[in-house]
């Protein structure tokens, strides 16, 4: 500060009033406990510390292919973006968009109606994050949850799952819990039951594949024992697919989801409606 300004009562005054500010800060921050800065450390927790979920979340497209038997179907191809997820029968449709008055011809198309749905799966002790059509929800809806849509044993359920469907009803047949439900039914139908198999450790390593990740010591342990025993060895082990592919999609609720369904059978009164 020059000798000028010293002279000034009011410059001298500011200058004065700023430096005890600053004087009086640095010797609070040394007075301060030195406990402090760890506790808070130790209070503070990053985010890739934070402890995982019990419940895994797979996706079917990611289940590896070595376990699972050929889909009799064969993979789609048309619309191939069905191949990962419960799609049913919808596919994109082209058309045209005609003028009233000069009747031009403009192309136009229209996709099918998908959201992302996350059920929870009993029989797996996980849940199941799929893309799936409005006409499939419903049809989960009324078959009374996921498992009870995949385990129908028509043709025409089966050829409706794709190849995603296919994959997540393989697995789930493999399971405790399904086999002794199916040979209940066995027994009601007056057939002999059959003996309930092992293969906890096939479907702990599908569910682990499919989730991100490494895999587990228990799963690289079962597929050691695939590999050795040469079983299950079906189509190329690259080709267990990613994520999702395609634009955003919404997730859809509970309560969301009986909204959806009420539109969509408010529609499908309207259309049986003759028309005046």
């Amino acid at each position: 500060m020059s000798t000028t300004s010293l002279l000034n009562p009011l410059r001298r005054s500011a200058y004065l009033a700023s430096a005890t500010m600053r004087n009086g800060a640095v010797a609070a921050a040394e007075v301060a406990s030195p406990l402090c800065t760890p506790v808070c450390q130790q209070q503070r927790r990053d985010f890739s510390t934070s402890p995982s979920l019990s419940i895994k979340t797979i996706r079917p497209a990611r289940l590896p292919k070595r376990v699972i038997p050929p889909y009799p179907y064969g993979e789609r191809r048309v619309y191939k973006q069905s191949n990962k997820g419960l799609y049913g029968s919808a596919r994109i449709q082209f058309g045209n968009n005609v003028s009233e008055k000069h009747q031009v011809k403009t192309q136009r198309f229209w996709r099918p109606n998908v959201h992302v749905r996350v059920y929870m799966s009993p029989s797996l002790g996980a849940k199941v994050k799929t893309r799936l059509t409005m006409r499939v929800l419903k049809t989960i809806k009324r078959e009374g949850g996921l498992e009870n849509y995949l385990l129908k044993d028509k043709p025409a359920r089966v050829k409706e799952l794709g190849p995603s469907g296919w994959n997540l009803r393989c697995l789930l047949m493999q399971t405790r819990a399904v086999q002794e439900r199916l040979n209940l039914e066995r027994v009601a139908m007056g057939l002999n039951p059959q003996p309930v198999r092992d293969y906890d450790d096939i479907v702990s390593y599908a569910l682990d594949a499919a989730t991100p990740g490494k895999l587990s010591l228990r799963s690289r342990e079962t597929l050691a024992d695939l590999e050795l025993e040469d079983v299950f060895t079906i189509g190329d082990d690259a080709a267990a697919v990613g994520g999702f592919t395609g634009g955003a999609v919404e997730e859809i609720t509970d309560e969301m989801e009986a909204e959806f369904i009420q539109k969509m059978e408010a529609q499908e009164q309207q259309q049986q409606q003759p028309k005046a």
